[in-house]
């Protein structure tokens, strides 16, 4: 098996993350969404707001790549403390990417002294942040179009 190494992205890896980001979202998570949900979430990762955003690491990103340099995992924080997106190729689901994407969050976090983080999880997401010890703090909502239950973990 590869390895893998977790990294605060380069400008020029932006691009190829966000389009890891829409792969996998359309794979699973966008067929419980409306057109709204799905146009929504394509307006964002779009939105070039939110590249200046990156550009001003006001909004970060980080990336997992694999032995040969390809990009097999994303996943960004906003507000400081925000997980906003977190994806992982099909082919490295369940080996360890996302829970290092995760410890990279983590880091970050109580680097900046904050004492917690928080995501709004898809359906598909739940159970991966339960296993890492996320709590939900409300009820499965619909927001934009898009299935969210809010969470988050005490760090």
């Amino acid at each position: 098996m590869s390895l893998f190494e977790v990294s605060k992205a380069a400008e020029e890896e932006w691009e190829d993350a966000m389009a890891l980001a829409y792969r996998t979202f359309h794979k699973y998570v966008a067929d419980g969404y409306s057109k709204e949900g799905v146009d929504n979430f394509e307006n964002f990762i779009s939105d070039p707001h939110l590249y200046q955003m990156f550009r001003l690491d006001e909004y970060h990103l980080w990336v997992a790549k694999d032995d040969f340099g390809n990009i097999i995992g994303m996943g960004t924080l906003r507000s400081g403390n925000h997980i906003s997106l977190l994806f992982v190729e099909d082919k490295w689901l369940r080996k360890g990417v996302g829970s290092s994407i995760m410890e990279a969050f983590i880091s970050h976090v109580r680097g900046s002294g904050n004492d917690r983080i928080t995501v709004n999880a898809s359906p598909y997401g739940v159970p991966f942040y339960h296993k890492l010890g996320f709590e939900d703090t409300g009820d499965e909502q619909v927001a934009g179009g898009m299935i969210i239950t809010p969470m988050r973990k005490m760090i």
